[in-house]
């Protein structure tokens, strides 16, 4: 249903294969947790360049704790409209992000997260 590609200005990004209908979910992928910590971020810990954050607790304080993605939807870019979201899932298993579709994506079109906490990347200007 998606593949990793290079896009041309951003680097790595994730593209439908196949027509994707609004609601889909589109990957299911398990997730590691790692707490603030004030004095180390991931990229300095070499853990991940790029990090998810809790929307609805990053918009309270930034000192919330960041989701590692062990799957494709790490590798989605930013859109300020974009066509597929992240839901958290919590299980007996563990945390899971389940990338689904908010919107009909088309074979070939890229797949795009809103990047909650963009105010965070040193190179920001790259996915505006």
């Amino acid at each position: 249903m998606i593949e990793v590609k290079k896009i041309i200005n951003k680097g790595r990004g994730i593209i439908a294969t196949e027509d994707i209908p609004e609601g889909t979910l589109i990957e299911v992928a398990p997730v590691e947790i790692f707490p603030f910590e004030p004095e180390q971020t991931l990229a300095e810990k070499g853990v991940f360049k790029y990090y998810f954050v809790p929307p609805l607790e990053y918009s309270k304080s930034h000192n919330v704790n960041r989701y590692l993605v062990f799957g494709l939807a790490s590798l989605s870019n930013h859109a300020e409209k974009p066509n597929a979201s992240v839901e958290w899932v919590e299980n007996e298993v563990g945390v899971w992000a389940h990338l689904i579709a908010q919107k009909d994506i088309k074979e070939g079109e890229e797949v795009t997260l809103f990047y909650t906490n963009i105010d965070e990347y040193a190179d920001a200007q790259k996915f505006l």
